[in-house]
């Protein structure tokens, strides 16, 4: 009988983890703040006047540091041959402007954030720290 009930609890857990990890993933892709951030798999075509491009490439971000003006939409194109992350500053915990934090994205697509609020934005390649950038909203 003890087996059975051992067997079943790990059973449960091993469940419970599931679902936690799959309900983690899916709230990590859906921003919680104002600012709204996407994940596009084709490199965008069009930019309208208040849009910005970031190129990640196998050296780091280019250009490194940007300044826009509030509710400018910032894309950051993959072409490095390899996933990338954008995660904001400091390494390796983010928590310095959450809504920066787009994660992995892989060669050829992108990740986009429109920022709502003045201030400078530190983030970085999780991937490889030493890549950085900085977004400066005015």
């Amino acid at each position: 009988m003890n087996k059975t009930i051992l067997f079943a609890v790990v059973i449960l857990v091993i469940i419970g983890g599931g679902i936690l990890l799959l309900t983690n993933k899916s709230t990590k892709q859906q921003s919680s703040s104002p600012a709204q951030n996407t994940i596009n798999q084709s490199l965008p075509t069009d930019a309208p006047k208040n849009q910005t491009t970031i190129t990640v490439s196998q050296s780091g971000f280019g250009p490194n540091t940007i300044t826009v003006k509030i509710g400018t939409v910032v894309t950051w194109i993959n072409k490095s041959g390899s996933p990338v992350t954008v995660n904001s500053n400091n390494h390796p915990t983010h928590l310095l402007y959450s809504p920066l934090n787009l994660g992995e994205f892989n060669d050829g697509s992108s990740v986009q954030l429109t920022f709502d609020k003045p201030g400078t934005y530190g983030y970085h390649n999780h991937l490889n720290p030493s890549q950085t950038g900085t977004v400066i909203v005015k």
